[in-house]
């Protein structure tokens, strides 16, 4: 079971679908992150459940915390079918209710990019929007 390694100054680009040898693809080390449904489990991450401030009387409406990006900037590039990500939208929650956006990756330092977007690995962050806060990707959706 061996992984791909994608390293060095790599701009993907085109109709292009990546595959592993039974491992994942990874660059620096980091699982590449990979478009799931909305519903999918394991979610990409967990977060804080979003609440509107000022809270009203009543709990969240889906105070869920997983996390789950649905929509990459990237649509060519695919891991297994699947989009790889190079930011995008996601959504949290079980219905899912909360949109959220996925930020310019951190951890890849390859640098290696897809249509001249970094391609986002495990550790980079989301943003859920009606609270502002941050959770960091644990799982590549691979």
């Amino acid at each position: 079971m061996a992984d791909l390694e994608l390293s060095g100054l790599l701009d993907l680009s085109g109709d292009l679908s990546l595959a592993a040898d039974g491992g994942k693809v990874t660059v620096g080390g980091r699982e590449v992150l990979v478009e799931l449904t909305p519903t999918a489990r394991p979610a990409h991450c967990s977060g804080a459940a979003p609440v509107i401030l000022p809270p009203p009387p009543a709990t969240p409406t889906d105070p869920a915390p997983l996390v789950n990006v649905i929509n990459s900037f990237n649509k060519t590039v695919k891991i297994a079918g699947k989009p790889i990500v190079t930011q995008g939208m996601a959504m949290q929650g079980n219905v899912p209710t909360w949109p959220a956006l996925v930020l310019p990756s951190q951890g890849n330092t390859g640098p290696v990019t897809c249509n001249q977007l970094l391609v986002n690995v495990v550790g980079d962050q989301v943003v859920t929007l009606p609270t502002g806060a941050a959770a960091a990707f644990n799982q590549s959706g691979q």
